[in-house]
């Protein structure tokens, strides 16, 4: 997906701890890129892309990818048997600045909440045992991942100041009123204070998180894109090479109708059955190679072979026009909008990295 870097991560974490059970992160549709979703790709784990094989307390191995814009995707809430202490006492406080962003200093005292709850988020919901030696040894590239999410999170309550954005007392207050609503109606928690407990935070930092998440808002919403776009309704067969892709298009030609090639060789699961049907999109909801073709074609044209990384499509396009987009596309706007506000500002700011965490053995 095009969110390269979210900071919400251990926002993120907390509520799907506190208000839901783990589910399978489902699958992608062929040709499109997935929703912005409030999920980040680091994890505090390895980078996008990378396996990763945690050891939890059935003593059964896990093995995940994260992918970017995706939680691990396990199963099953599990009970670790070397918890978060097991970790926390394995890590080296360091003294001194660990960053600066914009001259702006960030501390062990900045650093530790964000670390902590991290932590308890994620060896709760997924069970890591830190007593096994292996996950000890992923602990170094978390730290680091906890620190970039420190400093995104830096660089928007600066930059989000510099625009004269900030959220009022009483916006906040809202904001930590429904959430705290949120995370007991889920039952899982007798109290407030037995949820902050079990996830490693105090009010203090709860209503931290709850400030950037209300400042998200602010920024989306004063970056928001407009609602009626230019958008194109297209349809496409999907096929796994460009020899296959040139054979459906000879049949095309030939006068076979498309539907019926749609369902014989589309390798898109979701659509095949329905014409290759995708609907009306604006521009930012495809890769741009399915997106540049198709919104260069004209209503009625048929592209040549189009390659992705999904593979080969043959595009139709049905019609073009300005629309507003529905809610949910708006949505997947917004975050797009905000993420890319937020790397802007990222790339601008003076950001220095000054700690180097190591394997704690």
């Amino acid at each position: 997906m095009r969110v390269k870097h979210l900071f919400v991560l251990v926002l993120v974490l907390l509520l799907a701890a506190a208000c839901a059970p783990i589910t399978p992160t489902p699958a992608v549709d062929s040709g499109a890129v997935p929703d912005a979703a409030k999920a980040v790709s680091e994890a505090g784990m390895p980078a996008a892309g990378e396996p990763i094989t945690l050891t939890v307390s059935s003593g059964e191995e896990v093995t995940s990818t994260v992918g970017a814009g995706e939680p691990l995707t396990v199963t099953l809430p599990l009970t670790p048997t070397g918890g978060v202490e097991v970790a926390l006492s394995a890590i080296q406080v360091l003294t001194g600045a660990l960053a600066t962003v914009n001259g702006e200093e960030i501390t062990w005292a900045d650093y530790e909440p964000e670390l902590r709850q991290a932590l308890y988020s994620v060896t709760t919901q997924y069970g890591v045992d830190w007593n096994d030696v292996a996950n000890l040894a992923l602990l170094a590239g978390f730290q680091d991942s906890i620190l970039q999410t420190v400093v995104s999170r830096t660089v928007l309550r600066q930059a989000a100041a510099k625009e004269g954005l900030e959220v009022s007392a009483a916006d906040l207050q809202a904001v930590i009123d429904e959430q705290k609503a949120n995370i007991l109606v889920s039952g899982q928690y007798g109290t407030w204070e037995e949820f902050l407990e079990s996830a490693g935070l105090d009010d203090a930092y709860f209503a931290r998180l709850m400030e950037d998440q209300a400042l998200v808002d602010k920024v989306s919403e004063a970056h928001a894109p407009d609602r009626e776009v230019e958008q194109v309704h297209a349809r496409h067969i999907l096929v796994a090479d460009e020899e296959a892709a040139k054979q459906a298009l000879a049949r095309l030609g030939a006068g076979e109708e498309w539907a019926a090639l749609a369902a014989e060789l589309s390798e898109d699961t979701s659509n095949k059955d329905n014409e290759g049907e995708l609907g009306w999109f604006p521009r930012g909801m495809m890769v741009p190679e399915f997106e540049e073709a198709a919104f260069t074609l004209e209503p009625g044209k048929t592209s040549d072979p189009i390659q992705t990384d999904y593979g080969y499509h043959i595009i139709q396009v049905i019609e073009k026009g300005m629309r507003e987009v529905d809610d949910a596309t708006y949505d997947t706007l917004l975050q797009q909008a905000f993420s890319d506000w937020l790397e802007e500002q990222q790339a601008a700011a003076a950001i220095e990295t000054l700690a180097t965490f190591e394997v704690p053995y």
